[in-house]
């Protein structure tokens, strides 16, 4: 029997869990939180994406092979508000950074995110107000869209 404590997972954990239960292939993405909205050009028949304000996205991103996995969640009960939305190069008609962390991504469904994802973000979860220190992730995710955006 182990006379350590038991730890809970961090806030990073966390989120991993909420994209992992709802993403193939989870472990090829690297994560980064990002706030903002999403506009849906037309209502799915499901309602998935329509029920409830989207303003936190965990979103996911690869550079081999491309693509941006955009996964609506609730903070404070850390689940997912809607299907996760796959971007790549077979429908990313838009792609653009416009400095401080701002980032628009639009797709051939005229489904488009307006994100804004900082290096130090404080989310409000059942645990309360916790920090999420994300600068390595937030600077290499802005770098790939960057390179999105350039080519």
């Amino acid at each position: 029997m182990s006379s350590e404590p038991e730890t809970s997972p961090t806030l990073a954990e966390r989120l991993h869990t909420v994209f992992d239960s709802q993403v193939m292939n989870y472990g090829a993405y690297n994560l980064v939180y990002a706030t903002g909205c999403a506009t849906y050009a037309s209502q799915p028949s499901d309602g998935e994406h329509h029920g409830v304000t989207q303003r936190h996205f965990i979103v996911g991103y690869r550079r081999y092979p491309s693509e941006i996995i955009v996964a609506p969640f609730d903070p404070a009960a850390l689940a997912s508000l809607g299907l996760p939305n796959a971007i790549d190069n077979t429908n990313l008609i838009d792609a653009s950074s416009s400095g401080q962390g701002r980032l628009r991504l639009e797709t051939t469904s005229r489904t488009a995110f307006d994100l804004k994802v900082l290096p130090l973000v404080e989310i409000e979860t059942a645990y309360g107000a916790e920090v999420l220190e994300q600068e390595a992730d937030s600077e290499d995710f802005l770098s790939y869209v960057r390179e999105l955006v350039s080519v």
